[in-house]
Parts: structure tokens; sequence; C-alpha cells
């Protein structure tokens, strides 16, 4: 398939960040989703889907959803059309007790755990030396 635009029709978004003009986004996402009534990918792919339901029956899925560690805090969202996950990079939903948003994913992302600890910190990890934690 040959595409020159998003595929998906999304609500009102609060956006958080956008790249330059002429940076290449790929088609993969980190998603972060949170719902005090549902798990995170179960949360994750319903809004996905909403946002496709206005393709018509038969159309291959636009996405996949792969969850690298059970119980942990990444969930990854690769998408069909690169263009979707540009446009989708670096928004924002909140509705109710539900929160979902779409950040860069690189090699470094540290999916274990959203909180710092001793090597980690926002997701990305600083090897500190032993030296550096007395002081």
């Amino acid at each position: 398939m040959e595409f020159h635009g998003p595929t998906f029709q999304a609500s009102g978004t609060v956006p958080e960040r956008m790249y330059p003009v002429g940076v290449v986004v790929e088609n993969q996402l980190r998603v972060w989703a949170m719902s005090r009534w549902r798990g995170a990918r179960e949360f994750a792919t319903l809004f996905l889907r909403a946002l496709y339901r206005h393709l018509p029956v038969g159309t291959p899925q636009m996405f996949t959803i792969d969850e690298p560690r059970m119980g942990g805090t990444g969930i990854l969202v690769r998408f069909r059309n690169p263009y979707d996950a540009y446009h989708l990079l670096g928004h924002v939903w909140f509705g109710g007790c539900e929160f979902m948003c779409f950040a860069t994913y690189n090699i470094f992302t540290y999916l274990d755990s959203i909180w710092p600890n001793q090597h980690a910190m926002h997701t990305l990890p600083y090897n500190l030396s032993a030296a550096d934690d007395e002081e």
C-alpha cells in the first residue's frame, strides 16, 4: 500500500512537542496508556481502533501493539502508515480517568519502570559510578 497522508481521524489533541521540518520519524512509537478501569494494553488497543473506525471493512490492520515485558510500563505500537506515527507523536489525550500519549522509542528506553532508580531515570539509562552515589 502507498500512503500520502494519515489514515486516521483523530479527535482534539493537546500538542506536546512537534519535530522540526525534515525530521523523519519511524513508524514505531512508545505508548503511555493509563486507565482506572482497563489495563494499559486493552486501553491502547481500544483507543487506536477508534481512530481507524472510519476505514471500510476488510482494510488491513493499520497498527500492531507489542508489550515487550508483561506487566512493564512500556507498550510499543507499530503503524503500517508512517504518517500516522508522525502525526500522533507528542500528542496527549485526557478523558475522565484515562490518559493516552505517544512518545518516541529507541533502544535506550528503559521499559521496566517509569520511576527513577539508581541506574535509570525518566526511562533512559544513566550509568553512575559508585563514587557518584556518595556525593
